[in-house]
């Protein structure tokens, strides 16, 4: 079971285990906005219904910069080769330095795409200008909150949806 976590002024901030949602219940950290009908946690003298959502009391500090990660570069790139344009599935992607290290490119936001085996295997360590190749899109440091990419699972509540943004 997991817990959708919002901040004070009710924004989604992420999802957690029913463990740390129960923590943070207990230690008078959060509140429940909603519970689940029919799951029960039991101590020896207690007996709590599992937190559906918790809202935090404190305003919830969000991370300034979105983290450097294979993933938040597949997100940013919405699982899109950049050379050939084509959708894949995270298993198929890599990630390419548009100017190669060997040639002096730095692994940042701005040099990093999301690439399909194929087009870098045919890239290589070669410069974008010896290559057929263009860019989908320019690399750039993303401008939305990590945080809301929230992995939602097929079982989780459908209210959780009322709390995302559109």
């Amino acid at each position: 079971m997991r817990t959708l976590l919002l901040d004070s002024t009710f924004f989604p901030v992420r999802i957690i285990s029913w463990q740390k949602a129960m923590i943070l219940l207990l230690t008078g950290r959060a509140e429940v906005v909603t519970e689940y009908d029919d799951k029960q946690i039991r101590s020896t003298t207690q007996s709590f219904t599992l937190p559906k959502i918790l809202r935090l009391h404190n305003k919830h500090h969000k991370r300034r910069q979105v983290k450097f990660t294979r993933l938040n570069i597949y997100l940013r790139d919405n699982y899109t080769c950049q050379y050939c344009y084509k959708s894949f599935k995270f298993a198929e992607l890599t990630f390419d330095h548009v100017h190669p290290v060997s040639k002096g490119g730095q692994t940042t936001w701005e040099n990093i795409v999301t690439c399909c085996k194929k087009c870098n295997s045919q890239k290589g360590a070669k410069l974008l200008a010896e290559t057929n190749f263009k860019l989908l899109n320019t690399p750039k440091t993303p401008n939305w909150s990590a945080t809301m990419c929230l992995r939602i699972k097929e079982n989780d509540p459908i209210e959780w949806f009322n709390w995302l943004p559109n």
